[in-house]
């Protein structure tokens, strides 16, 4: 396995852990598990740190009568937190004015086209980066 493998590897089982722990943070900080709209959240971060755990720790996952890769598994968890963080984001803003708006939506916008960017690199396999890098061993 490259150096440049293992480091991305080793980076999505570290986002997909740290992605769990956000969920569970939320559960405790809201007093249990909520029935109300904070419910959808936390099965968004669980799925998508569950998938960033998987691709770094598994080099494929068995599927029925097939296997994928972990660079299409990592590819879905990174969708689920672009989609996720833009949603979030953009729900914040139109909840109600404050004194961020723009900086919010500067954020938002940049860290759903970079891990949008990120999840189309792990899904292609390597388009602006090495294709070493995204091989399924």
């Amino acid at each position: 396995m490259s150096e440049r493998k293992e480091t991305i590897r080793h980076g999505f089982a570290a986002a997909g852990f740290v992605t769990i722990l956000l969920a569970a943070g939320i559960v405790v900080l809201s007093g249990g598990l909520p029935a109300s709209g904070t419910a959808w959240l936390i099965g968004w971060f669980v799925a998508a740190g569950l998938a960033l755990l998987v691709a770094g720790l598994r080099e494929r996952l068995p599927l029925g009568v097939t296997t994928v890769g972990w660079p299409r598994v990592a590819a879905v968890g990174l969708a689920l937190l672009a989609i996720g963080s833009s949603t979030v984001g953009f729900a914040t803003l139109l909840s109600g004015p404050s004194g961020f708006g723009l900086v919010n939506v500067a954020v938002t916008l940049f860290v759903a086209v970079y891990v949008g960017f990120v999840a189309l690199e792990c899904w292609f396999g390597g388009v602006r980066m090495d294709e070493n890098t995204f091989a399924v061993e």
